[in-house]
């Protein structure tokens, strides 16, 4: 029986009874007016209100009627105004608190509460009412209300007892109250688990008219829930053929469609229940969302079965978890794999999920999450850790511990990655190998950054795992570069021998194995280390294969062995397609040792012609010129060659020597006073070299042997100053001395610095100095007294080795007040200074365009960039941040279409701080322009592809959940939301507080 047909038959028999029984009781007295008495009463009891209405003002002549006229009035008033009943009595009973009538007329508002549906009013109502005093049949109603309103209560237990107590009381009555009261017991029972009673109590054949249909559909209801199927569609089609009217009732249909589920006829199940989701006063129970949503699956009308299934999902009973299961499936079958992932994870989790339901639910979505959300802060490896403990003999597990080793060995986040695996309980080879693997890559990471402690702690480790023998190999690899690299030999020895000893390491560690030997001096055992190198290595590497063929040539040169050198040398010099001039000026060299100075020179002409940009050609000349001046060649050839190595090097050691070479040969020859221009032209180009004191030397001996004594006395006046230590020179010497005691105690140089800057104002150490004092005044916390001396060192006249450093301190403390304005004027002078290496000029240019984004001044920072980038030589690091702070630059100016286009070349650099920072600035733009199922698909494929930026992923996620919530799907938006909270370990704080506003704002909105 429905809740409204039940309030309606309350109210109407309630007031049919309430207004005639006080009536009745008058029609015995006797007065002399009976006929107007009597047409009143047949009025009132006919329902002719309006009658009553007119001729009430009659009853003042009967003195006894006259105490219930208010109450009469009031349910005329109630029958023909449109004014609301519950106002009606509620008025009636403030205005005549003390009438007859008050227990009739709080019984009737208490029913009036129930027809309006206010049952805890009504519950409140009916504890006011004095039972005791109404009539029978209106104590049957109360006793009915009563029931009613107990078993209608939503919260909490309902009180069967009581509410059986009260239908038995109204049940005695012989009207529709008594046989609805009977109805009511029946569904007692029925809750009470006594079928068999509720059964004869539907079944009574007794019932009036009006409450028989509700019978026989209480009768349906029950036969579905405990008898068999065919069974209770069969009554169902009874109660429609009998009752027509009955069919279209929500719990019927949600009946018959359930049944036609459990039966597998899912069409006729999809047209029973599926139009009952639109029905706005309905509410379908867990099951039925089950039956319509699983019936629709399995008919693959995935799309429809999503709604349905998502209501299921919030149930924590056991359903819920199957239906969480089906989500994700359906998901899946739509190729919403992220969504999919999500559905079969909380599956894996829920508190009613069966065993079987877990393992599968936890093993889709393990391989979904791996597909589509690789770097998901570790939630994959989180799920596959709890399959392979919770299902330890499952079918699946070897995949599973295969997919984690692959993970493992992917993912970029090494530091998070060994963090996992040394807290996993889970002990396989496959985690043992992973394991290995990221210890490797960390100790390589920490060899790139030069923290060789950590390097030597990861490599220790991955060698010691030895879960696969050629990452063993690589550990001990790298530990042999390292310390190669730091002139550890030993240690490079010992390591490279071990990776050699696995049998699978690369030919590199017999190359580095040698060279580890060679600066032992452990010749012969290098020799073989090279050699096995040469005969390990590919063809392609000829360069390293030409230098091990060099190392074996040096070995066997130490040796005296110069023939097996030199056919080595010959070997590395042909293994190179343009020959290789090292091996070549071996050569040359093997050849001036033998004396055969024709084929010297000819291979030094060689390294000349075919090696132009030789760092050996200053040495090849020098040595060519030596080669030619031993051979007794013209003394003009050999003259030649060290005019032109004094030409092409003159600031080489070589260059001095040739010059040497060059005034000595003149000599020899008999060319005195060429030889004489020769070393004086030495002395003056090179005054304070070891050179110039050298030929000083000759060239007295040149002067005195030709008995020329005052001419070189003259000579050697004009040299003095050159020669002793004037006073600038002895400015430097005191400079020397202050720098070499300011290494060893900064603090305690600090007045000797300012005495010297005050006694040399004008030398050319002063600048030098007052830089020495400035950092000082910087570190004792001086600092105006710092930025002073800085400024004047910034000057545009001061020299670049003064000015760069100052300016680069000066950005230093800008930066660090808070200056950022001044700080930009800094790195500006820096940037505008011309000449500068690469790597500065590309450094200031990246803080004048940061700091000027940062101030604000778009347009400068753009101009700066755009500059910067049409440079060949920038590194694709350097290329990358650049045009993420273009693009936001142009951002910020709202030339939103400008910034999308500098954004997209960012988009592949996704593993990266500023192209994951670009790929999420792009797609929030798309976002934001309305683009919301780009920026999804954008959204996407950045958080499959996997990122070692955690704070930009967990940014992807925020947005994704955004695109979601503004394609109305909040629930799954809520879900993404969630799992961020639960697995995000990052510790920066406006992530979390994103995800609380996104969270907070879907309540309040719900």
């Amino acid at each position: 029986m429905t809740k409204k047909m039940v309030k309606r038959l309350i109210l109407s028999l309630g007031c049919a009874s309430l207004t005639l029984t006080p009536l009745a009781s008058q029609v015995l007295e006797v007065y002399p007016h009976r006929a107007v008495l009597t047409q009143l009463q047949e009025d009132f009891a006919s329902r002719n209100y309006i009658g009553f209405r007119h001729d009430l003002p009659r009853l003042a002549t009967f003195p006894l009627l006259t105490e219930h006229q208010p109450y009469r009035e009031a349910l005329c008033r109630l029958m023909t105004e449109e004014m609301a009943p519950d106002a009606v009595l509620t008025r009636f009973l403030k205005e005549y608190p003390a009438s007859l009538d008050r227990p009739s007329a709080e019984l009737l508002l208490a029913l009036v509460y129930v027809d309006q549906g206010l049952l805890p009013l009504a519950h409140a109502q009916l504890s006011e009412v004095k039972y005791e005093v109404l009539s029978p049949q209106a104590l049957a109603q109360y006793h009915l209300a009563q029931g009613y309103v107990i078993l209608a209560d939503s919260k909490g237990t309902v009180d069967l007892d009581e509410a059986q107590r009260h239908l038995i009381a109204a049940r005695k009555d012989a009207s529709l109250v008594g046989e609805q009261a009977q109805l009511y017991l029946g569904s007692v029972a029925w809750a009470q688990g006594d079928v068999a009673e509720a059964r004869s109590i539907f079944s009574r054949k007794d019932y009036s008219r009006e409450l028989a249909p509700e019978a026989a559909y209480q009768l349906t209801l029950l036969s579905f829930a405990t008898e068999e199927t065919k069974t209770a569609l069969h009554r169902a089609d009874e109660l429609q053929r009998l009752y027509p009217e009955m069919a279209s009732r929500a719990s019927l249909r949600s009946a018959v469609g359930q049944a036609y589920y459990a039966a597998g006829n899912y069409d006729q199940a999809i047209r029973m229940l599926h139009p009952l989701q639109e029905l706005n006063d309905y509410y379908p129970t867990m099951e039925e969302c089950y039956a319509l949503g699983t019936s629709l699956y399995l008919k693959g009308r995935y799309d429809e079965a999503l709604d349905p299934l998502s209501k299921v999902s919030e149930s924590n009973s056991t359903l819920g978890a199957q239906g969480l299961f089906l989500l994700g499936n359906a998901r899946l079958k739509l190729q919403r794999t992220s969504e999919a992932a999500l559905a079969f994870s909380r599956a894996g989790q829920h508190p009613g999920a069966t065993e079987r339901v877990r393992e599968y639910a936890l093993y889709n979505a393990i391989l979904l999450q791996d597909e589509t959300q690789r770097a998901n802060f570790g939630q994959t490896v989180r799920m596959a850790e709890t399959f392979v403990t919770s299902f330890p003999r499952s079918s699946y597990r070897p995949q599973i511990l295969h997919l984690m080793k692959s993970i493992f060995l992917t993912n970029k986040d090494y530091a998070e990655s060994l963090a996992t695996l040394d807290r996993l309980q889970v002990k396989s080879a496959e985690l043992s190998e992973a394991k290995q693997y990221v210890l490797l890559r960390l100790g390589e990471g920490a060899l790139a950054g030069r923290d060789y402690t950590c390097a030597t702690d990861y490599l220790n480790r991955a060698a010691t795992l030895g879960a696969k023998s050629n990452y063993t190999a690589e550990a001990y690899l790298l530990q042999a570069s390292s310390a190669l690299e730091r002139g550890e030999y030993a240690v490079a020895e010992a390591a490279s021998t071990k990776s050699i000893a696995t049998g699978v390491a690369p030919a590199l560690a017999y190359y580095i194995q040698g060279y580890a030997r060679y600066n032992q001096k452990q010749y012969p055992a290098a020799y073989r280390a090279f050699e096995a190198f040469t005969e390990a290595t590919p063809s392609a590497d000829a360069l390293r294969r030409a230098d091990a063929l060099l190392r074996m040539g040096d070995c066997q040169l130490i040796q005296k062995k110069s023939a097996e050198a030199l056919a080595l040398y010959r070997r590395a010099d042909e293994g190179m397609p343009s020959g290789n001039d090292e091996a070549l000026y071996r050569i040359a060299t093997i050849y001036g040792r033998w004396g055969q100075y024709s084929k010297q020179v000819e291979t030094l002409d060689r390294i000349i012609q075919q090696h132009p940009e030789s760092t050996h050609l200053p040495e090849v000349l020098y040595d060519k010129g030596r080669s030619l001046v031993l051979s007794k060649a013209r003394p003009e050839a050999a003259t030649a060659v060290f005019d032109q190595l004094l030409k092409s090097y003159p600031d080489t050691q070589y260059a001095r020597l040739g010059a040497m070479e060059r005034a000595m040969l003149a000599y020899n020859v008999g060319r005195t006073e060429e030889a004489i221009k020769a070393y004086k032209e030495l002395i003056a180009r090179y005054p304070e070299s070891d050179e110039a004191r050298s030929a000083l030397s000759d060239l007295k001996n040149i002067y005195i042997g030709q008995e020329r004594v005052e001419e070189y006395t003259a000579y050697a006046a004009t040299l003095a100053p050159q020669l002793t230590p004037s006073e600038s020179e002895q400015a430097h010497l005191q400079y020397l001395a202050l720098t070499s005691r300011y290494k060893k105690d900064k603090q305690a140089t600090l007045p000797d610095l300012e005495s010297f800057v005050r006694t040399y104002p004008s030398s050319r150490e002063a600048g030098r100095a007052e830089l020495l004092l400035a950092g000082l005044y910087l570190e004792g916390g001086r600092t105006a007294d710092a930025t002073l001396l800085y400024k004047k060192l910034s000057a545009p006249a001061r020299s670049l080795d003064l000015r760069i450093p100052a300016l680069e301190a000066l950005t230093k403390i800008y930066t660090e007040g808070g200056k950022k304005k001044e700080a930009l004027a800094a790195y500006a002078q820096l940037y505008a200074i011309e000449g500068l290496e690469v790597p500065q000029h590309l450094r200031y240019g990246r803080f004048v365009a940061q700091l000027a984004y940062e101030v604000k001044d778009y347009k400068h920072s753009i101009a700066t960039v755009e500059e910067l980038l049409k440079r060949s030589d920038l590194s694709t690091a350097m290329h990358g941040e650049l045009l993420l702070l273009q693009g936001k630059s142009e951002e910020a100016t709202g030339a939103t279409g400008k910034a999308m286009k500098t954004y997209e070349p960012l988009l592949k650099n996704f593993d990266t701080t500023y192209g994951a920072e670009g790929y999420i600035r792009h797609a929030t733009l798309l976002f934001r322009s309305g683009k919301v199922k780009d920026a999804k698909n954008e959204l996407d494929a950045f958080i499959a592809k996997g990122t070692p930026q955690q704070y930009w992923l967990a940014r992807a996620f925020l947005l994704l959940a955004d695109c979601y919530h503004k394609q109305g799907e909040t629930y799954v938006a809520q879900q993404y939301l969630e799992s961020l909270r639960d697995n995000y370990k990052g510790t920066d704080d406006d992530i979390a507080t994103m995800i609380h506003e996104r969270l907070t704002s879907y309540q309040h909105k719900k």
